[in-house]
């Protein structure tokens, strides 16, 4: 114990950190400050895929600039000379992080090179080059439920003693101009309304290889963007493969400059390269068809609406798998493969103490996400079909059957200075509690072919047909997890007036209480005592008991309550 908190003493005082500057990072606190003037009606609608090429990026500042007011333009001003006062930047990273529950730390130290060159109007470069010393891989990184990964690092090898020594790197080119550009790299992405948390592509999954085309009109707009993913099994999602990729096409119309309403698809497919997809205006859910409809395709829309400034409101309703033709008797008590999101976001007009109040409703429904494979129900198999990128969601940080409010307060007391307050309920249930008699049999009785722990990695495809496929169990179990979180984040930025950086300081925590925390344990498992001899089967009477007997431990398992701190420091120094 003593030896960690002489590192976390030296850490934070001691050390110099620099977190990404670069274009090419949708988690860079640019995209927080645009979020605030899309709201407050300062800028003009952007492209739906982020990050944002360099060519946009100064487009939007200058755009701020000369529309804000006194303290939106010294903001705006901070972030150019950030970004484009110089080529390069070096330094170091630090933090440190700590939750109370299991009592696990966690420690980071390292190096960095960034870069934001914009070479001429119509090419731009930014890139981002960083080696860790971390005791926590990102599987392991401690971070509240709901969350995802802050690092892009992949386990390696290379360790000394008890941190791991590993690289991350990002990078970005872009050719256009800031109306028309394509944008390629390795890097996160985000799409949709939702910067931060939403249900198309969120920034809280590893980084990928993306190419994004975009066309920003004032009427219209048009995005599309390859990515290219790892896939996993389902019973191991450390264990990664490549040539899976997710296409997405969508086009804007903004009849006014007030409103936006996008029409998107999106597919998911593997094992091979799909030029079919690469083509702009042909449907996915059309040119899926001669592929045997082999692929995993998604179909939505999305709208922002400001019916003033400083008031927007969002939606976003992705769908997987509908079925339509009770959906045409106009009965509804039926297969509902869908993630939902709507909220609303309200940043006063004149720049004062609050920043920018958000609230937002987000739905996964059961299966959503979970595709599997037509061709092998194995769980040790890579999964070409799920809406997964290296065992994380691709979409809304949910397992499916699980919905999400999510309230945010801004406030601003200093031009360097945010200090969020948050508050987070998730509720989650387990699809499998409440299964019919058929697919329980399968599950006891198939070794290594069934997932039952209700989360994304637990799909609907079975032997005998899909699970629930003419109805939509949603949050309707027995047995409901909720998750409440609160805390905040204080962020401090500080000038260096000697060399023209700046350091940064960092503080947050959360308070989480989880009541029924194990309930995504394995419901049914494979019992090798169901299957004879010569592979018939035992008697359903037998088979029934092992269930009933499965599910009661289970249930036992599952419930309870759990209280859990999560504490984060940092501090960050850009020469």
């Amino acid at each position: 114990m003593k030896r960690y908190q002489v590192l976390i003493v030296i850490l934070l005082f001691a050390s110099f950190s620099l977190s990404a500057q670069v274009a090419c990072d949708p988690e860079d606190f640019l995209y927080q400050d645009i979020s605030i003037w899309q709201t407050m009606g300062i800028i003009r609608p952007l492209p739906a895929a982020r990050p944002y090429p360099l060519q946009l990026i100064k487009g939007i500042l200058s755009d701020v600039i000369e529309r804000g007011d006194g303290e939106q333009r010294r903001i705006a001003e901070a972030h150019h000379r950030r970004i484009f006062g110089r080529t390069y930047t070096i330094g170091g990273k630090s933090g440190a992080a700590m939750e109370t529950y299991h009592g696990y730390k966690q420690l980071d130290l390292g190096l960095a090179f960034d870069a934001n060159v914009l070479f001429t109007d119509w090419v731009s470069l930014s890139a981002s080059a960083d080696l860790w010393a971390t005791n926590k891989i990102t599987v392991d990184e401690i971070a509240p439920i709901g969350e995802g990964y802050r690092r892009d690092i992949v386990e390696d090898n290379a360790k000394v003693g008890p941190m791991w020594i590993l690289p991350a790197i990002n990078s970005s080119v872009a050719l256009g101009t800031d109306e028309y550009y394509l944008n390629a790299g390795l890097m996160r992405g985000s799409w949709g309304p939702y910067y931060d948390n939403g249900v198309i592509y969120g920034p809280q999954a590893l980084h990928s290889g993306q190419f994004n085309f975009a066309v920003l009109q004032p009427s219209w707009g048009f995005n599309m963007s390859l990515y290219a993913l790892t896939a996993t099994p389902d019973d191991n999602q450390q264990e990664f493969y490549p040539d899976k990729y997710l296409s997405i096409h969508s086009i804007d119309w903004r009849p006014y400059n007030w409103i936006t309403v996008s029409f998107f698809e999106s597919v998911v497919y593997g094992g091979r390269f799909e030029t079919m997809y690469l083509l702009p205006l042909s449907p996915y859910m059309v040119s899926q068809g001669n592929t045997g409809f082999r692929d995993n395709s998604y179909l939505g829309g999305t709208f922002s609406v400001r019916p003033f400034d400083g008031l927007k409101v969002d939606g976003t309703l992705l769908a997987d798998d509908l079925s339509f033709n009770d959906m045409a008797r106009l009965k509804f008590d039926t297969k509902w493969r869908i993630a939902g999101q709507i909220g609303t976001s309200y940043a006063p007009k004149r720049s004062g103490l609050l920043a920018m109040l958000s609230f937002d409703y987000t739905m996964v429904t059961p299966y959503t996400y979970s595709h599997k494979e037509g061709e092998s129900l194995s769980s040790s198999a890579p999964n070409f079909q799920s809406y997964t990128h290296g065992g994380g969601p691709l979409g809304a940080a949910l397992d499916p059957n699980s919905d999400r409010l999510n309230l945010r307060v801004r406030l601003r007391p200093l031009e360097g200075v945010d200090f969020d307050v948050v508050g987070i309920l998730i509720r989650h249930g387990n699809v499998n509690e409440g299964m019919d008699d058929r697919r329980i049999r399968e599950y006891l009785t198939a070794e290594d072919s069934y997932i039952t722990d209700g989360s994304i990695n637990n799909s609907s495809a079975t032997d005998s047909g899909h699970a629930f496929f003419y109805s939509t169990p949603f949050l309707s179990q027995d047995t409901i997890q909720y998750i409440w979180q609160t805390g905040f984040d204080i962020t401090c930025r500080l000038p260096v007036l000697k060399t023209g950086g700046y350091m940064v300081f960092r503080l947050g925590y959360r308070f989480e209480y989880n009541i029924n925390p194990g309930i995504n344990r394995e419901i049914y498992t494979y019992d090798s005592s169901l299957v004879n001899a010569d592979g018939s089967l035992a008697d359903d009477e037998v088979i029934q008991a092992a269930a009933a007997r499965q599910l009661s431990e289970w249930k036992d398992q599952a419930t309870g309550k759990r209280y859990n701190n999560y504490i984060r420091l940092g501090m960050e120094y850009f020469f």
